[in-house]
């Protein structure tokens, strides 16, 4: 198993995707976080930086997000909890996963979801 590697650049626009979807500005989201300046805040979008843990947690509960959600890896990659421990998972897959399984209501073009969750736990 490879070690999970953050990609800085992607977490940051991933967290300046998720604040552009709730309105949130850099003047916004460092008010929030209590910062004299909006630099750190800028240099997280741009990748320049990550935010501490308790940052990410409050980044987390303002987003209405996970913190994993905010993470993006290097390989693409995300940890889904299992029965036994951890599974890695292709993003791909895991968004072809969440619409096999029931999002479309014409039950011709769904997808067999056995099938699809047979394919998550073999790898």
């Amino acid at each position: 198993m490879r070690y999970p590697i953050i990609n800085a650049k992607k977490t940051g626009t991933n967290i300046y995707k998720f604040c552009r979807k709730k309105n949130i500005t850099a003047n916004g989201l460092r008010v929030y976080m209590n910062f004299a300046c909006n630099q750190t805040i800028y240099r997280w979008f741009h990748g320049q930086s990550l935010p501490s843990l308790d940052n990410f947690y409050a980044l987390s509960i303002l987003l209405g997000v996970n913190v994993e959600d905010l993470l993006v890896n290097e390989n693409g990659i995300i940890t889904v909890p299992g029965k036994d421990g951890c599974l890695f998972m292709h993003r791909e897959r895991v968004q072809i996963y969440h619409g096999c399984l029931g999002k479309e209501k014409d039950i011709e073009n769904r997808c067999d979801q056995r099938s699809v969750h047979r394919q998550f736990v073999s790898m």
